[in-house]
């Protein structure tokens, strides 16, 4: 039935993928084939992802929550991550200058 698939995602019983002769997304059964479904049409769509909360990494803390005083990562503007979750770097918001203290603007 369908010709031109771009992007493949799999998540539980199904497969996503989009149908680039109509644009559409398609949910298909993946053990039988069957249980076909168009769930949108989307112009110009050339992959597929599954986000779902299940399937993401569960993060327990990092370095830019929110502290007591409601500042993110102790960061009076901006708290930027790191690629690891346990640094951060404090940024300010145009017109600020970052005070040696590191954390607060000024």
């Amino acid at each position: 039935q369908i010709r031109h698939l771009c992007g493949l995602a799999v998540f539980e019983n199904y497969l996503y993928t989009v149908d680039s002769d109509n644009l559409s997304i398609l949910r298909i059964n993946r053990y039988n084939g069957t249980d076909i479904q168009s769930l949108a049409r989307l112009d110009n769509a050339k992959e597929i992802h599954v986000y779902q909360k299940r399937s993401q990494t569960a993060v327990r803390s990092h370095a830019c929550e929110v502290d007591p005083y409601g500042m993110p990562g102790g960061c009076s503007h901006i708290c930027l991550l790191s690629s690891n979750y346990k640094a951060r770097t404090c940024r300010c918001r145009t017109g600020f200058i970052l005070g040696s203290d590191g954390r607060s603007c000024k």
